[in-house]
């Protein structure tokens, strides 16, 4: 029996794998392998769009067709299965993006116990499941840094920060929300008012970067485009995955986002 309190001491309860974010062998299309040729191929993956299909016999899987270039149906090339097109289905998505961006792939088969039961492509990382798992870091770097700063920063200088700005609707609107919080009862910390663009010109005013190890080009660099990035992660209409170096511009915004957490934990 599992202990009670094992429940207790997540931290977090994400647990976002290849499986979730993938296509399972019974549910993907593919080509019979005595019916599979170049022409049949090419008109199935320009239909669904596709840049892997397999191609069966029977139950097992040996080969693919690819495409010769990203969202290209043109040409595409048939390639036998090697172990370097496998990783566990239940491998982190983490650790999925990190294999995509490293190893200039588009795809992995994904295997379980010597069977391929199933396949992930960059394409799959438009889904939902990874908006979810993206906006949890976001969220976290916005409560560490909140904090971080209510740390080094009084609430009156912070409100003179924030309220100096020229963007005045927005924090006209902070404003009346923080008052009317407080002549209710509810005495939160004023930093937790303010979007991660006014933490961004916060950390810039009081020069706080540097606590963290940063010049104030490399914060405004790094930092100036994770908030495009969080802006496009709400808005659940966006595609992450566009073109085919995204998958290695996703990796680096991940990548920076746990180094400043790594920092600021």
């Amino acid at each position: 029996m599992i202990p009670e309190d094992i429940y207790f001491q997540r931290e977090s309860v994400l647990d976002i794998n290849a499986a979730v974010v993938g296509v399972s062998k019974s549910k993907w299309e593919y080509l019979d392998e005595d019916e599979a040729d170049e022409n049949k191929a090419i008109a199935l993956m320009k239909k669904k769009r596709f840049d892997i299909l397999p191609i069966m016999k029977e139950a097992s899987i040996r080969e693919y067709y690819q495409t010769n270039s990203w969202n290209n149906y043109t040409s595409v090339s048939r390639k036998y299965i090697t172990h370097n097109d496998i990783i566990h289905f239940q491998t982190h998505m983490r650790d999925v993006i990190k294999g995509f961006a490293n190893e200039s792939r588009i795809f992995y088969f994904l295997g379980n116990e010597h069977r391929i039961v199933g396949l992930i492509s960059v394409v799959n990382l438009n889904c939902r499941q990874i908006k979810i798992y993206l906006f949890s870091l976001l969220s976290e770097l916005e409560i560490r840094l909140g904090n971080f700063i209510d740390d080094n920063v009084t609430t009156d200088e912070l409100m003179k920060i924030t309220f100096d700005s020229t963007i005045k609707d927005k924090h006209e609107c902070v404003k009346d929300r923080y008052a009317s919080d407080k002549n209710e009862g509810y005495d939160m910390p004023f930093v937790e008012y303010l979007f991660l663009s006014d933490l961004i010109n916060v950390m810039i005013k009081k020069k706080l970067y540097s606590k963290l190890g940063y010049s104030r080009t490399s914060f405004e660099n790094h930092f100036g485009s994770l908030n495009e990035f969080r802006h496009n992660i709400a808005h659940p209409a966006r595609s992450i995955i566009n073109r085919a170096d995204s998958v290695n511009k996703l990796w680096n915004k991940i990548d920076y986002i746990e180094e400043v957490l790594f920092k600021l934990r």
